[in-house]
């Protein structure tokens, strides 16, 4: 019953060492991860700086071709667009994003290819007065491409895998217009 130094000593460092290697634990953890971060921000910094850099020196664009989505001039005004005989082409972009800016010119030669068939339209998922539209139909990310037809009140998602070349995107346009030529058929 008497009081063992020696005992209390052996306890008191096996507490000790057991906070010491928690906190070195910690320690190692939450510099790691703030490696990781700074890295993360600094690359993230890199990337937008670059991109900011190639709009800024890209000079005056000699092919006369529009550099953002909302430069084009395709299609029509989406609720005019949603009163159409015919399906329309939905494209939900925003003027920021690279691979919209990408996809526009294989939009363009849609447009032309399909003036008989289709009709287009462009929606700008950040003009307020499509905020509802794009909240309905659950857009979340771009590009987002739609063949909306209001006649079926039918809506088809088309995959952003197939949205890099014209033959990606026409296959499913060209089955999607004999589905409809079938849906017609047989509404007579």
């Amino acid at each position: 019953m008497g009081f063992n130094l020696k005992e209390k000593f052996q306890n008191l460092n096996r507490k000790n060492v057991a906070i010491a290697t928690v906190v070195l634990l910690v320690i190692t953890i939450c510099t790691a991860f703030g490696f990781e971060y700074y890295n993360y921000t600094k690359l993230k910094a890199k990337a937008e700086a670059a991109v900011a850099e190639a709009f800024e020196n890209a000079g005056p664009d000699l092919s006369g071709e529009p550099k953002k989505p909302s430069e084009y001039q395709i299609g029509e005004e989406y609720t005019k667009a949603m009163k159409s005989k015919k399906p329309v082409l939905v494209l939900f972009y925003a003027d920021w994003c690279g691979y919209c800016v990408r996809f526009m010119p294989i939009y363009q030669e849609l447009s032309e290819k399909y003036k008989d068939t289709f009709d287009f339209s462009k929606v700008n998922v950040e003009d307020k007065k499509y905020e509802k539209t794009v909240r309905n139909i659950g857009i979340t990310g771009f590009p987002t491409v739609f063949i909306i037809d209001p006649k079926y009140d039918n809506k088809v998602l088309l995959s952003n895998a197939i949205l890099g070349t014209v033959d990606g995107v026409s296959a499913e346009m060209d089955r999607y217009a004999r589905i409809r030529k079938i849906l017609d058929s047989k509404k007579k």
